[in-house]
């Protein structure tokens, strides 16, 4: 029963999604994750110690170094994709509420069954779901995509498109200007450009199931009034055909009437005339 449970929690998940959202965004996600874990130490991990002014005062090559980076790329990144991860989460919590609230309603474990079976058909017979997890999914991944956007710009504000080989700085408590060296700056670059690739792919796909979803929407609902007016139309159709249908038939009976009613008047006359 817990399985079933669980099998159903994650369809009740992903009725709503399109392919695009099942099957496109979790691999881009995973392959980001995937990147930063095995790639990201390797290429930034000696970004700090490996940071070379041309200077020994104290506490110089410190200061030079938060002006270039206030904030490390994989410091940035680790909360670009755990900040990612909310959205989904919230949608799966909300899922689960809505599906324990309607389980405590169906009472017994027999009326639970039950629930199950008859979610599913319906699932099959229309794909549909409730109104509240499909508004719930949209404002989802409408949170996503400002999410995407806004890590985003914030990636090309903070850190650009290339990694400088050299950075010069001005700042106390440097005594004029410091010129600083980084090391493997053109691999730096190309993983930098490899981060805002999976981005912008991210934020594309995002938007494109908000597309989807939108385009679907309309085309169900097209085909629910188109449906809906074929009945009507069939219905009146068939109203103007009952009645032509009906005439042979009421016309027997009355006639029906008529001849009993004669041999009636005529078995009191020959009465009386007897």
């Amino acid at each position: 029963m817990c399985g079933r449970f669980l099998r159903h929690l994650l369809a009740e998940e992903s009725r709503h999604s399109t392919p695009v959202g099942r099957l496109l965004l979790p691999v881009l996600l995973g392959f980001r994750l995937l990147l930063l874990a095995a790639n990201g130490t390797g290429v930034y991990g000696d970004e700090q110690s490996e940071f070379v002014c041309n200077t020994q005062q104290p506490g110089c090559k410190s200061a030079c170094y938060d002006a270039f980076h206030p904030l490390s790329p994989l410091r940035f990144w680790a909360f670009q994709v755990t900040l990612m991860a909310v959205p989904s989460t919230l949608y799966m919590g909300f899922t689960l509420y809505h599906m324990l609230w309607r389980w405590e309603e169906a009472g017994s474990v027999k009326e639970k069954e039950s629930l199950v079976q008859e979610e599913e058909n319906s699932r099959d017979a229309s794909g549909t779901g409730s109104p509240r997890l499909l508004w719930a999914y949209v404002a989802q991944m409408g949170v996503r995509l400002v999410l995407e956007g806004v890590a985003l710009g914030s990636q090309y504000y903070l850190y650009g498109f290339k990694m400088p080989s050299s950075f010069a700085c001005r700042r106390e408590p440097c005594l004029g200007s410091i010129t600083c060296n980084l090391s493997r700056p053109s691999e730096k670059t190309i993983f930098l450009k490899a981060m805002f690739a999976i981005s912008g792919l991210c934020l594309s796909f995002t938007f494109l199931e908000l597309v989807f979803l939108c385009l679907w929407k309309l085309w169900r609902t097209h085909k629910h009034k188109l449906s809906c007016h074929n009945f009507l139309v069939l219905g009146r159709l068939k109203r103007r055909k009952e009645p032509a249908g009906n005439l042979p038939a009421v016309e027997t009976k009355e006639r029906f009437q008529e001849a009993g009613k004669k041999r009636a008047d005529d078995h009191s006359l020959s009465s009386l005339s007897a």
